[in-house]
């Protein structure tokens, strides 16, 4: 029998991320107002006490001071950069991660530096990319095994847990070990031949300075002052959510706000709907509802916060861009920085302080 010639149809939605999106935020939406009546979700709203939404978001700021120091931190070895320049780029990144996907932030704020203040590219990429992603993983998880064990809760998944387990504990050694094992040149494999020559020269250049971002993980007295950060910035972040629940007069414990906190963290960084509407009302309210809180009472936090918390990194944003005088090629400028053009002089000569 002769095969049908008719094209294979699937749902367009499949084939474009933009309408994907869309989809999947009219369907959490509508999840959410399935499973709440949220007219009633307005009253806990309207006489929430917004003074202590007000001095959550004070929280908030302390929680950036903590992360630019520990950022400070992780450039030991890359270079100086000055702490109200690094917390501007910092908060800005937060911005554009903000509206824009694939961590374009975080890209944003290392150009940032790289343009304005001279240091290497290489250094700062990883020290935002490989050792902020899994300090923040490792510190993650054990907050979230502190977390559930004082709350005795049973709602989490186990693959879950262990999947987290596996990814940021193996993140950590891999890199530990990367950081005190990798060679300091870069390698000199065969097939590295087919890349072309000006591209293996700026490796050649970028790998020491690579290897300097990684320094946290090679120094003991780092790695311990870094995680110590890591904990103040989210155990700040998690009293954040607990000053929101006070607006709400919940009556849960601070280590559930620690719980919340993750959640909405997991949300954020894995999104699936646009400014994770709808997504981040879902979990937070399935968490919340689990503790026996009342699903309008839920909704109305985990909207109060979603709302509250992404205008204020939006404004916090705008400010940074303003008080920093920003121009475009301080963003988009790629041009080698005074270290990277350092990275072939002797290491005594190089313009850098640990």
């Amino acid at each position: 029998m002769a095969k049908s010639s008719r094209p294979t149809w699937s749902p367009r939605f499949l084939r474009s991320p933009w309408l994907f999106q869309l989809v999947a935020t009219g369907a959490f939406i509508g999840l959410v107002v399935w499973r709440v009546d949220v007219r009633e979700a307005v009253e806990p709203l309207q006489r929430a006490h917004y003074g202590w939404a007000a001095l959550a978001l004070l929280v908030s700021i302390s929680t950036k001071i903590i992360d630019t120091v520990r950022w400070q931190l992780y450039l030991a070895k890359v270079g100086r950069a000055p702490f109200l320049g690094l917390l501007g780029a910092y908060v800005i990144g937060n911005f554009l991660n903000n509206i824009l996907p694939m961590r374009a932030g975080d890209i944003a704020k290392v150009q940032i530096v790289a343009n304005r203040y001279g240091l290497s590219r290489a250094g700062l990429a990883s020290a935002v990319f490989v050792v902020e992603s899994v300090l923040d993983g490792i510190t993650f998880l054990i907050l979230l095994l502190i977390g559930l064990a004082l709350l005795d809760v049973e709602f989490v998944p186990a693959p879950l847990l262990w999947s987290l387990a596996i990814v940021a504990g193996g993140g950590f050694l891999a890199t530990v070990l990367a950081s005190r094992f990798f060679p300091t040149r870069f390698p000199r494999w065969r097939w590295l031949r087919l890349i072309p020559v000006p591209i293996r020269e700026a490796f050649d250049e970028g790998w020491p300075r690579f290897l300097d971002g990684l320094e946290t993980m090679r120094n003991c007295r780092l790695l311990a002052k870094a995680m110590a950060l890591n904990f103040a910035g989210w155990l700040s972040q998690a009293l954040m959510f607990w000053v929101f629940g006070l607006a709400f007069d919940l009556d849960l414990s601070f280590s559930s706000y620690v719980v919340i906190m993750i959640a909405a963290y997991l949300v954020v960084a894995f999104p699936v709907t646009f400014q994770n509407l709808g997504t981040y009302e879902v979990v937070l309210l399935e968490i919340m509802v689990a503790w026996d809180v009342a699903r309008e009472e839920a909704l109305a936090y985990a909207t109060a916060t979603h709302i509250i918390t992404n205008l204020w990194i939006i404004a916090v944003g705008l400010l940074g861009l303003w008080l920093m005088r920003l121009r475009p090629r301080e963003v988009f400028a790629i041009r080698r920085s005074a270290e990277e053009r350092a990275a072939a002089l002797p290491k005594e000569t190089r313009p850098l302080a640990g």
